[in-house]
């Protein structure tokens, strides 16, 4: 009977741990579809109240701006937090035409210039007295949780709605190594191919 009663609990409890560990990954989903399905509600939306003025803006864009407009827009986007996000950019192009590979390879060198120029500034500001005493705890929980799950818990961060800037902050300030960074960089090139296609998917129904 001792043998028998002491091992009870651990056997009920395990699938409890097992529950607890899947429901914030189901969480994180179920935010980034959400998160997704709102993108592609406010392309349609838009588009159809105004898809004259949306196609003349984003020929006006183009021919002003170019390539380097669109780049530019997503580095301050991504990399300073602007308010105009990546997406709009995206738009833009899809309403005036011309190539779209340009394009989103535009945007994604911003993005990813953006994002390593925000993780830098942070990276340098961390290290300072007052920051780091600031940042002190929060560093020492993600470096230990980086440690303990590596590429899992970033990979999780990148499918959640948080801004890619505010990501490459929290990386820069809490004094992660440049390799965590990269794979930040890396997810988040997968993430704006699909940001594109939705856009455009959105912008079919207009």
């Amino acid at each position: 009977m001792g043998p028998t009663s002491s091992n009870a609990p651990e056997v009920a409890a395990a699938p409890l741990e097992t529950d607890a560990k899947e429901r914030p990954s189901f969480s994180l989903a179920l935010r980034w579809l959400l998160a997704l399905v709102v993108l592609v509600s406010v392309v349609v939306l838009v588009g159809q109240g105004f898809r004259t003025e949306l196609e003349a803006l984003g020929r006006s864009f183009v021919d002003r701006f170019g390539l380097l407009g669109m780049a530019l827009g997503t580095f301050l986007a991504d990399g300073f937090h602007c308010p105009v996000p990546p997406q709009f950019y995206m738009l833009l192009a899809i309403a005036a035409g011309g190539s779209q590979v340009a394009a989103l390879g535009a945007v994604a060198s911003g993005s990813l210039l953006g994002g390593a120029t925000g993780y830098v500034v942070a990276r340098n500001v961390g290290a300072m007295p007052w920051v780091s005493r600031l940042f002190a705890r929060s560093s020492r929980v993600a470096t230990r949780i980086y440690a303990a799950h590596g590429t899992r818990v970033i990979l999780l961060a990148s499918i959640t709605p948080v801004a890619f800037s505010m990501l490459c902050y929290f990386a820069g300030v809490c004094r992660l190594p440049p390799r965590a960074f990269l794979l930040i960089a890396l997810l988040r090139l997968p993430k704006l191919v699909a940001y594109y296609y939705l856009v455009r998917f959105g912008w079919s129904f207009v």
